[in-house]
This record gives C-alpha cells, sequence and structure tokens, in this order.
C-alpha cells in the first residue's frame, strides 16, 4: 500500500498531517451574484460535504484551525435553455383564438440553472519556507429545469414557480458540486 495514495480509513491522511492540517474553518463566502442567498445555500452544503471527511475537522473559530477554506460564488443565474411557440402552451382550448398570432411568438419552456464558485484553503499560520496557499480550484455546474408557462391564467404566478424552481435546480447544483470539492481538496492530499 505504500505508494498508491489510499491509506486505511481511519488513519488518517500522511500527506495532510505532513502538510498540518487536521482542522479547517470555512469563512463566510463571498456573493458576488444578484441572486441573494446563494452564499448561504453554497456554505451550507460544503460544510455537510466536508464534515463527512474522516481527515478532516472543520472547527467554528479560525484561531483553532490549521487551515481556513474560503470561497466566492461567482455565477447563480438561469437561462432560457429551450423555447416552445406560444400556441403550444396549455390550456390548448385557450390558444385556439389566437392560434395564429401566437404562432409567431416563442416562449421559454425549459432554462438552464448556472452554479460557478472558486474555493481556496490556506494554512492559518504556513510554517516556514512553505507558501500560506494548500489549494485551490474553480467549480461551474449546469442543470435544466422546466418552466411554469400558461395561458389564460388570472393572476398568473409563472414568474414565482420559476424561481422557486430555479431555487431548487440551485440546491441540487450546490449539493452536487460541493460533493465535487470535497473529492477535488481531498485528492490533492
Amino acid at each position: 500500500m505504500g505508494g498508491c495514495g489510499y491509506t486505511l480509513q481511519g488513519s488518517g491522511s500522511p500527506i495532510l498531517e505532513k502538510q498540518g492540517v487536521k482542522r479547517i474553518y470555512i469563512t463566510p463566502l463571498v456573493n458576488n451574484t444578484y441572486k441573494s442567498g446563494v452564499q448561504n445555500l453554497v456554505y451550507n452544503a460544503l460544510a455537510r460535504a466536508l464534515s463527512g471527511s474522516q481527515h478532516l475537522q472543520l472547527v467554528s473559530r479560525p484561531e483553532e484551525a490549521d487551515a481556513i477554506l474560503g470561497g466566492t460564488v461567482h455565477t447563480a443565474r438561469y437561462d432560457v435553455a429551450n423555447l416552445v411557440s406560444a400556441k403550444d402552451l396549455r390550456p390548448r382550448e385557450a390558444a385556439k383564438p389566437y392560434e395564429e398570432v401566437l404562432s409567431n411568438i416563442q416562449v421559454a419552456s425549459t432554462y438552464r440553472a448556472v452554479l460557478d464558485c472558486g474555493f481556496s484553503l490556506n494554512h492559518r499560520n504556513p510554517p516556514a519556507g512553505r507558501p500560506a496557499k494548500l489549494w485551490s480550484g474553480s467549480f461551474s455546474l449546469n442543470k435544466p429545469f422546466s418552466g411554469a408557462n400558461q395561458l389564460s391564467t388570472a393572476g398568473t404566478t409563472s414568474a414565482l414557480i420559476n424561481e422557486s424552481e430555479f431555487d431548487r435546480a440551485l440546491g441540487d447544483l450546490a449539493a452536487q458540486m460541493m460533493a465535487d470539492v470535497r473529492e477535488n481538496l481531498l485528492a490533492r492530499f
């Protein structure tokens, strides 16, 4: 087992220990998007992903940590992924009298949620002669979700439903991305 990169469960990571990192503090994440609160969603997903590691211990104060993990949410948005003719929206009977006009109008039927983040792990007190930065990575994922467009719906809530589906897609993307961050970070060690 000596050079294969694997260690027995619970025996720790020799490279991690060599770097002097056993305890990590996660700083509040920076949100560089127009989506309020997305940094909290990503932070919570990151904390959940790392809390399952047998090689690292998350601490609640920076002075207790060997290394500090910080990050930035660069993008959290959704774009149109697919268009359909407005005459194909439901309920179809509402479109019948306006079919000619509606056939020239394109409406989004599917959107694509995009999440892009960057992270960096730095020694809190780097050993003499060693750089402070231990690891950094950029991650980007996207996921399609359905639009909620209907014709002749009084007081339509399509925009609210689309935002709700976007929030759900962001939650899924954050969980998937933080699993990737965890694997990438631990693979470094």
